[in-house]
C-alpha cells in the first residue's frame, strides 16, 4: 500500500544499514496489525490512515527509534553523521599513509613509521572530525530554522508524506558514498604530497648520475591557496551528504547542488588561472635538458586552457543533468 510505503520511508530515509531494514520490518508489521485489529467497514486503505495517524509524525516517531538523546549535533542528522564521518576519518587515514609512503619514497625519509606519520594521521583524523561536524551543523541549523517555523503554524498529516522516489530520480546510495571515499583520499594525498614532499610536483631529468627536477607549481603560491582548496573540498563533501539525505533528485536539492557546485568551479579556477600557481621558469629549465622541436610554451598554454574548458564543460553538463532530474520530480508531483 503506497501511503503505508510513504510513511516508513519517511520514518527510515534518516538511517542506513541493518538499522533501517530493522525499523522498516518493524514498522510494517506494527501497522499491519494496527489494520488487522481495526474491525470496522473502513476499507484498508483508511484503516491504514489512521493507523498511520495514530503513529504521528514520522519525524517524531524516528526519534524514538534513536533512543539515546546525548548527541554532537541534533537528533535528526545523528544516525547519518555517525555514518559519513566513519567514512571520511577512513578514507583520511589512508589517503595520508599514501600520500606519506610515497613521500617517503621520494625523499628517502626513513621516519615515515615514526613520530611524523603518527602526528600526520591525528592531525588527518581530527581536521576530518572537525570539518564534517562544521558541515552537519550548518545543514541542521538550517534545515531546522525553516521546519521549525514551519511546524508552528502546521500540525502533521497525512498530506506531508513525502513522495517515494521515482527511479529515474533516486540516488543510489553506493554513489555518494564512493564519491566521498574518493575525494577524501584524492584531497588527503594532494595534501599530504604538498607539505612533506612537494618536490614530487615536477618533471624530472636524468643528467648523468643525477636527477634533476623541474616543479611544475610555484609551491609557495600553491601552499598559500590552502584555505581556497579545503574549501573546495568541504563542498565536495557537502554535496554527496546531500545526496546521502535527500536520496532522491529535487527541484529544491538539484538547486542547491547546482549553486554549491558552481561556487567550488569558480574556486578551481580561481588557482587555475593565477599565473603566479605556475613556476615561470618551467618551460626554460626543460629547454636545457631536452632537445624539442616544437614551442613547449604554446602547448602548456593550450593544455591550461583545455583543463579550465574540462573542467567547465564536465559541470555544466552535471548541473544540466541534476537541474533535469530535479525539474521531472517537480513536474510529477504537481
Amino acid at each position: 500500500m503506497e501511503i503505508v510505503n510513504r510513511y516508513i520511508y519517511a520514518v527510515t530515509k534518516s538511517f542506513s544499514g541493518k538499522q533501517k531494514a530493522e525499523i522498516e520490518k518493524e514498522l510494517k508489521a506494527n501497522i499491519d496489525e494496527m489494520i488487522e485489529q481495526n474491525q470496522s467497514a473502513a476499507t484498508n486503505e483508511e484503516k491504514a490512515k489512521k493507523a498511520i495517524l495514530e503513529l504521528g509524525d514520522p519525524e517524531k516517531l524516528a526519534d524514538n527509534y534513536r533512543g539515546t538523546k546525548r548527541y554532537i549535533i541534533g537528533p535528526k542528522y545523528y544516525e547519518l553523521y555517525k555514518f559519513v564521518l566513519k567514512i571520511v576519518i577512513g578514507a583520511v587515514i589512508g589517503g595520508i599513509s599514501i600520500a606519506l609512503l610515497v613521500g617517503s619514497i621520494f625523499t628517502a625519509n626513513q621516519t615515515f613509521v615514526t613520530t611524523n606519520y603518527l602526528s600526520a594521521i591525528f592531525s588527518g583524523a581530527l581536521q576530518a572530525f572537525a570539518w564534517t561536524t562544521i558541515i552537519f551543523m550548518i545543514v541542521e541549523r538550517k534545515n531546522f530554522t525553516l521546519e521549525d517555523s514551519y511546524l508552528e503554524k502546521n500540525e502533521w498529516n497525512l498530506t506531508k508524506l513525502p513522495q517515494l522516489p521515482d527511479k529515474k530520480t533516486e540516488i543510489p546510495l553506493s554513489e555518494p558514498i564512493f564519491s566521498i571515499i574518493i575525494t577524501t583520499i584524492f584531497f588527503s594525498i594532494f595534501f599530504g604530497l604538498l607539505f612533506s614532499a612537494p618536490e614530487i610536483f615536477a618533471a624530472y631529468f636524468k643528467v648523468g648520475k643525477d636527477l634533476v627536477t623541474i616543479p611544475i607549481f610555484n609551491i609557495a603560491v600553491l601552499q598559500g591557496y590552502r584555505i581556497l582548496i579545503i574549501g573546495i573540498f568541504i563542498l565536495s563533501i557537502l554535496r554527496e551528504v546531500l545526496k546521502i539525505y535527500y536520496r532522491k533528485w529535487t527541484l529544491k536539492h538539484a538547486i542547491i547542488h547546482s549553486s554549491i557546485l558552481i561556487v567550488a568551479t569558480i574556486f578551481t579556477l580561481i588557482m587555475i588561472t593565477d599565473n603566479n600557481l605556475w613556476n615561470p621558469n618551467f618551460t626554460t629549465e626543460i629547454s636545457k635538458y631536452a632537445k624539442l622541436d616544437f614551442n613547449i610554451l604554446n602547448i602548456l598554454q593550450n593544455i591550461k586552457n583545455w583543463i579550465v574548458v574540462i573542467i567547465v564543460g564536465i559541470n555544466i553538463f552535471e548541473i544540466v543533468l541534476v537541474l533535469y532530474k530535479g525539474i521531472f520530480q517537480f513536474k510529477k508531483l504537481k
